[in-house]
C-alpha cells in the first residue's frame, strides 16, 4: 500500500511541468503577446512569481517582444482589409499596452491616412463591383415608382458598404468619402 501511495506522489510531481517549456510549446504554434503568456500560464495554475520569472526570461531570450507583435500584426490585419481603428482595438484585446500600441501605429508607413483610404476603397469596390451604378441612377424619363425604387436600392448599397467598412475598422470620415467618392463620380 505505501508503495502505490508513493508512486502517486512521485507521478504528480513529475507532473509538474516547467512554465518555461509550458510558454515555449504556446508560442511555437504562433507569437503571443506578454499578456495572452500571462494568461495562459495562469490557467495552467502557475504562481505569479514563476509567471513573471518566465515572462523575464522570454523577453530576455527575445521570444516575446510586444513592439515586433504589433508590426507583425499590422502587416497581416492590413492584408485581411482592417482599418486603423478595428487593429487598434484588438491589439487591445489582446493585452497589449495602448501607449505602445500608439506608438508603433503611428510610425507605421502602413497604416498612413493615404493607404488608409486606398484599402478601404478597395474593400468597397468589391461590394459594388457587380452593381451597374449608372443604372440606378434616376432618368427624368422615369416614373416616380420606379426612381423610388432605384433610390431605395442606391441606399441600400450605400448602407452595405458603410457597415463593410465600419465593421472593418475605418473611421467615419474615410467611409463618408469614399461613397461620396463611389456613388457621385
Amino acid at each position: 500500500m505505501n508503495i502505490n501511495h508513493k508512486n502517486k506522489t512521485e507521478d504528480s510531481v513529475q507532473k509538474k511541468k516547467n512554465p518555461i517549456d509550458v510558454a515555449l510549446k504556446h508560442l511555437a504554434n504562433r507569437d503571443r503577446t506578454c499578456q495572452e503568456i500571462k494568461k495562459h500560464l495562469k490557467e495552467k495554475e502557475f504562481s505569479t512569481d514563476e509567471i513573471e520569472e518566465t515572462v523575464g526570461y522570454l523577453l530576455e531570450m527575445n521570444y516575446l517582444n510586444d513592439e515586433l507583435y504589433i508590426k507583425n500584426y499590422i502587416e497581416y490585419a492590413v492584408s485581411k482589409g482592417k482599418g486603423s481603428a478595428k487593429i487598434k482595438g484588438e491589439l487591445w484585446n489582446k493585452g497589449v499596452d495602448k501607449q505602445l500600441i500608439d506608438e508603433v501605429v503611428s510610425s507605421s508607413d502602413t497604416l498612413a491616412a493615404k493607404n488608409e483610404r486606398e484599402r478601404a476603397y478597395s474593400e468597397a469596390l468589391k461590394i459594388v463591383q457587380n452593381v451597374e451604378i449608372k443604372d440606378l441612377a434616376t432618368d427624368c424619363d422615369d416614373d416616380f415608382n420606379r426612381k423610388a425604387q432605384k433610390f431605395k436600392e442606391l441606399q441600400r448599397i450605400k448602407a452595405k458598404v458603410a457597415r463593410r467598412l465600419e465593421s472593418r475598422g475605418y473611421s467615419r470620415t474615410v467611409i463618408f468619402d469614399i461613397i461620396d467618392n463611389i456613388f457621385n463620380s
